[in-house]
């Protein structure tokens, strides 16, 4: 019975993340000053109309490029490991409830250890069928490339199981990702810049008891319309920051 309130009274933490945090494991962001949509038109390789793309003479070709863009990502998140903040992150769960919020296809969270992690934009080492994009296959880590031609058990093409642009987020997964935020005393944002929607306007979901704290070392894009800290760090130098608070706070309490 002791046990079970101590569990029940641990702080409810959102951890959300964003590409800034798996970039310090070498994965490189895709907005902002060197990010992949600088070099690389965003509506051919990771847009719907890029994949459903009907009756249109050159749809082969245009789900190819499609997989030309996302079967490298897919191997080089299988060559990286998780940093440090990963591993904080996973860390705090030992004295607090954390959900992890994340806009990063990649499984860093995961294999660093954090329990419960929700991906709002897909998870790039997991297939879908291009019937049923909403339900995630397996892939074989030994052969993760998907080719045309390849057949998910409906029959229909696979595809990633990622978000495209001008897709709609999967609705249990949005719904989870607002209900977490909602419910929790504190939520950091690490590396993330804000600008997507509708990921941006979730801070907002946020209840004006709890706590925000920024992690990114450049300013929001937009004025954050509440009382937030910033730490202007990298994500594993703001995140052991907040370990190392967060555990000082358990002493004083």
């Amino acid at each position: 019975p002791y046990k079970k309130l101590v569990t029940d009274m641990k702080k409810k933490i959102v951890i959300f993340s964003g590409a800034g945090m798996s970039q310090e494991s070498g994965l490189p962001t895709f907005r902002g000053e060197g990010g992949i949509w600088e070099s690389i038109n965003p509506e051919k390789v990771a847009d719907y109309k890029a994949w459903y793309c009907g009756r249109r003479p050159d749809c082969k070709e245009r789900r190819q490029a499609v997989l030309d863009f996302i079967n490298p990502i897919r191997r080089q998140i299988l060559s990286l490991n998780p940093n440090e903040a990963h591993y904080v992150t996973a860390r705090l769960e030992k004295g607090f409830d954390v959900t992890v919020i994340t806009q990063n296809g990649d499984d860093f969270h995961q294999r660093a250890g954090s329990t419960k992690v929700i991906h709002l934009h897909g998870e790039a080492l997991k297939n879908a069928s291009t019937l049923h994009p909403y339900i995630p296959l397996e892939i074989d880590p030994e052969n993760p490339d998907i080719r045309i031609g390849d057949k998910a058990p409906d029959g229909s093409q696979i595809r990633p199981y990622v978000i495209f642009f001008n897709e709609d987020l999967q609705y249990d997964i949005w719904k989870s990702a607002v209900q977490a935020i909602r419910e929790a005393d504190m939520m950091v944002i690490v590396g993330c810049s804000l600008k997507v929607s509708p990921a941006a306007e979730m801070v907002e979901e946020l209840s004006e008891e709890a706590s925000l704290v920024v992690i990114d070392p450049a300013d929001p894009p937009f004025p954050i319309k509440r009382t937030y800290a910033h730490l202007k760090l990298p994500a594993s130098k703001g995140m052991k920051i907040m370990e190392e608070t967060l555990l000082e706070q358990i002493k004083l309490e």
